[in-house]
């Protein structure tokens, strides 16, 4: 492994530890107020100070798998339920992509998943590229 596949790679991990820690976190909350729990119910349930249960709520923090165990319990809901992802929402672009692949035969799916990917990829680059030259130019003035 190169040194830049292995920065590419912590970077990848990094971006799924924080997607996971906030989404862990709004399913937290969520659940901690269908049980009508305060933060601090939740805390002295779980045996961990109000902070601790705060910052699992922001995604700042990511519990044990002890921890996880012990919230899913004094919440009455599943590991799996604060791990859950929502369905991201269809937006009328997607669908209509979406209809014009469905009636190609499935190599030419992949295709043009791929083709969709790396523009996402490109696009993604150079809106990244922008804001950091923004950044650049407002932090020279």
């Amino acid at each position: 492994m190169t040194i830049t596949a292995f920065f590419e790679y912590a970077e990848m991990v990094k971006r799924y530890q924080t997607e996971l820690a906030f989404r862990l976190g709004r399913n937290l909350a969520q659940a901690r107020r269908q049980a009508g729990l305060t933060q601090e119910q939740l805390a002295e349930r779980i045996r961990v100070e109000i902070a601790t249960v705060s910052r699992y709520e922001t995604g700042a923090t990511l519990p044990s798998l002890v921890t996880l165990e012990a919230m899913a319990a004094a919440l009455h809901v599943t590991i799996a339920d604060l791990l859950d992802e929502e369905a991201p929402q269809s937006s009328e672009e997607g669908k209509r992509v979406l209809t014009l692949i469905e009636s190609l035969p499935p190599v030419k799916q992949r295709f043009v998943a791929d083709m969709v990917s790396s523009l996402v990829d490109f696009f993604g680059e150079q809106s990244t590229t922008r804001k950091a030259g923004r950044q650049r130019a407002s932090s020279a003035q």
